[in-house]
């Protein structure tokens, strides 16, 4: 009869080989001597041309803004922005009573030029005449020290109609 000859069970001689390498490689990269001298290279300066960030530069819940005005056909409302902060306005809600009330205009100083952005009213679904804003996405920023008008478009200049703008957003820092 034809035997074939007899199989020798795989060696666990490279397998153990490795794991001794491996190992050996990992004590040697955590030693405290391998981690000071990598340390070392790096080099950290804090210049004036080049400064270290040292705090969270875009965190809106830290300086979080809010605050509601009351405009009027006659006269405009205003904020204003804290000289050394930008104020990011990103949500423009406006509501009123009257139902002449065409839009709300929010106007800022950016980047040293002057803008304005426009939202408009609608009907609500609700009975009676309330008016709110449309939903519209905005990011008004405004520079830091400049002020900030909230004004309201009437097609009926004499109406006493009480209207309410609230505006949201955040403060950035203006120093690096």
């Amino acid at each position: 009869m034809n035997e074939s000859p007899s199989r020798r069970p795989p060696s666990t001689r490279p397998v153990l080989l490795g794991a001794i390498g491996a190992l050996a490689v990992l004590s040697l990269g955590l030693s405290a001597n391998v981690r000071g001298a990598a340390a070392a290279l790096v080099q950290v300066t804090n210049g004036a041309a080049n400064p270290v960030m040292t705090k969270a530069v875009d965190d809106p819940a830290r300086t979080a803004f809010g605050t509601r005005v009351f405009p009027n056909v006659r006269n405009a409302a205003s904020i204003q922005v804290p000289p050394n902060k930008y104020l990011v306005i990103d949500t423009v809600i406006g509501f009123t009573n009257g139902s002449t009330v065409t839009d709300v205009e929010i106007g800022a100083q950016t980047a040293g030029a002057g803008t304005g952005t426009l939202i408009p009213f609608a009907l609500s679904a609700r009975p009676g005449s309330w008016l709110f804003t449309v939903p519209t996405p905005v990011r008004i920023v405004a520079d830091p020290g400049s002020t900030v008008y909230i004004s309201v478009e009437d097609s009926n200049f004499n109406d006493s109609a009480g209207i309410n703008v609230d505006l949201k957003g955040y403060y950035v820092d203006a120093t690096p």
